[in-house]
């Protein structure tokens, strides 16, 4: 292991002994020697383009780490690579970080097999966890949990489910059923909270209304874009958040929307971005043409797909390239 013994089972967070299954009551990650500018570092290696975004998630990652749980919001456009930045922070800390969808979360009672304590669901127990790394929970696609939602007896669903995770964030026992049937106690009081979500209808309604209006004959009128400033905590209670969360949320950090450019670059880096990062897990290699790279960037940005997108086309040449030869090794695209 890069020519150095280990002590008490330790191994360094980037060590491939830590990467795979392993018994985690064995092995414990180094994650604590890791300062803020080592984990902007590690994200940016995957995240290009967010680098305030990037530091701001290094800054709470390091907080949780040091026991100093948070409650944040990851806010920006679709195709800004929010839920690209939190799934690069899984990776880089397995069994720490935990990545769930809210946006069809449903009230205990109601149909639905998606309720707020099913999230916790092989969520690691805190109390068992060596060196007292609790989990970090990605509450993805919050912007529909928040949406309201007005049931047939007048009554906003939406309100009671985020009250349900107001008494989770606020700190309270969860009873989750495990794989073999059994009831398991998870207390979420020292557990982080990170919402994400793209609030695109919000961004679109504050364009609208901040746009320069005509005062008089002749005046100048400026159309403003979508997400043409970083949204507040009262732009997140106006898309439905219950004033009792949105007094949990300690920071929001603003993702901005990519540009074209930034899109090519991606394609461009070594060591870095979607084609870094399919290329190690894959053990494959690209090699894009010119034009490819200007098409998939052009079709990421006006398509509003951006990472996601630029990372399923790839995913699609992986798939015939395998199904042509089941041993290949470089995928070339004209």
């Amino acid at each position: 292991m890069y020519g150095k013994e280990y002590e008490q089972n330790t191994f360094p967070w980037y060590a491939p002994e830590y990467r795979g299954p392993v018994n985690r009551n064995q092995l414990v990650p180094d994650y604590l020697s890791l300062t803020p500018r080592e984990i902007k570092a590690e994200l940016e290696k995957s995240v290009i383009g967010q680098e305030e975004a990037c530091r701001q998630m290094a800054i709470m990652m390091y907080q949780h780490l040091h026991g100093h749980r948070f409650v944040g919001l990851l806010a920006g456009p679709t195709g800004s690579g929010k839920s690209f930045l939190a799934e690069n922070l899984e990776k880089l800390f397995p069994d720490v970080v935990y990545l769930r969808d809210v946006s069809n979360v449903t009230n205990e009672g109601w149909s639905g097999s998606k309720k707020v304590a099913s999230l916790f669901r092989d969520v690691h127990h805190p109390y068992s966890y060596i060196g007292r790394i609790y989990p970090l929970i990605v509450l993805d696609e919050c912007d529909k949990l928040f949406a309201p939602r007005i049931n047939s007896g007048g009554e906003n669903v939406s309100e009671s489910i985020q009250s349900e995770f107001l008494s989770v964030i606020h700190g309270s026992d969860v009873e989750i059923k495990t794989e073999n049937a059994k009831i398991q106690n998870i207390n979420t009081r020292p557990m982080s909270f990170l919402f994400a979500g793209a609030f695109e209808k919000r961004a679109r309604l504050i364009a609208e209304k901040e746009s320069d209006s005509a005062f008089g004959f002749g005046a100048y009128t400026k159309n403003l874009q979508s997400y043409h400033r970083d949204l507040t905590m009262e732009d997140i209670a106006e898309a439905g958040c219950i004033t009792e969360l949105c007094g949990r949320i300690q920071k929001i950090v603003c993702l901005k929307k990519p540009e074209e450019g930034e899109f090519r670059r991606m394609l461009d880096i070594r060591g870095r971005g979607p084609v870094f990062e399919l290329e190690n897990e894959f053990n494959i290699r690209f090699e894009l043409s010119e034009d490819k790279k200007d098409e998939m960037a052009h079709e990421a940005f006006e398509s509003g797909l951006g990472i996601r997108g630029i990372k399923n086309r790839l995913r699609n040449y992986i798939d015939e390239a395998i199904w042509e030869d089941h041993t290949v090794h470089t995928i070339e695209v004209a």
